[in-house]
């Protein structure tokens, strides 16, 4: 067996990642890195399995100007539909200064319990999602050997909202979902937007019939 089969570098991730997954049992791979793989990479790579535009949850210790740039344009190719972002440190002027005609379509949280080792990125939309579980780095790191977990879900046809554990989106966000209802209960907002809705009531795929 080639001894590089699980490490994904920098310069193959694009190639290597979709097929990695789409090979793997059940769709759901373990693969490794050290730590030079950055989440504009990881998204790049993957987010085209969705097909159709999708919500992002993000959850990554540091957010700086790099990925809010990147961030915009994702909403600006239509990319994304939405944003839950959760941060260790305050970006409020980042998002003014990056983001602010998209804000009616952002949920952001500020808090302790983000860090590298919580860290994920999550993608999904009405017909299938991913998830990459592990540190989302906005700059490539020396930090030796990154354990990851990825699942693509191409339906949801053997999914349920019914069973405890039954949906794997629910039980990857679940943290964020109490992280961000916190936050709306301090701010005294309302959320608008249908899917950032569904989030918060901790809702998602497959929605409901009277909720698509």
């Amino acid at each position: 067996m080639d001894d590089t089969l699980l490490f994904i570098p920098p310069c193959c991730v694009d190639q290597k990642l979709p097929k990695a997954v789409m090979q793997a049992s059940q769709r759901c791979l373990c693969f490794y890195t050290h730590g030079d793989v950055t989440m504009e990479k990881f998204y790049r790579a993957v987010g085209h399995l969705l097909i159709d535009p999708h919500v992002m949850v993000l959850s990554m210790s540091v957010v700086a100007s790099e990925t809010m740039a990147f961030l915009c344009q994702c909403f600006d190719r239509g990319w994304i539909t939405a944003l839950v972002l959760s941060v260790r440190r305050d970006c409020a002027t980042l998002l003014d200064k990056y983001l602010s005609g998209y804000k009616d379509r952002i949920l952001c949280a500020c808090s302790k319990d983000v860090s590298e080792i919580s860290s994920h990125m999550v993608l999904y939309n009405n017909e299938r999602s991913l998830y990459i579980n592990g540190p989302m780095y906005e700059q490539p790191q020396k930090v030796g050997l990154v354990a990851y977990t990825m699942q693509f879900l191409p339906s949801y046809s053997l999914l349920s909202n019914n069973l405890d554990w039954g949906n794997p989106l629910r039980n990857i966000l679940f943290p964020d979902v109490l992280r961000h209802r916190a936050e709306m209960r301090k701010q005294k907002k309302e959320v608008t937007h249908p899917r950032l809705s569904n989030f918060i009531h901790c809702e998602f795929p497959p929605y409901k019939e009277d909720n698509i």
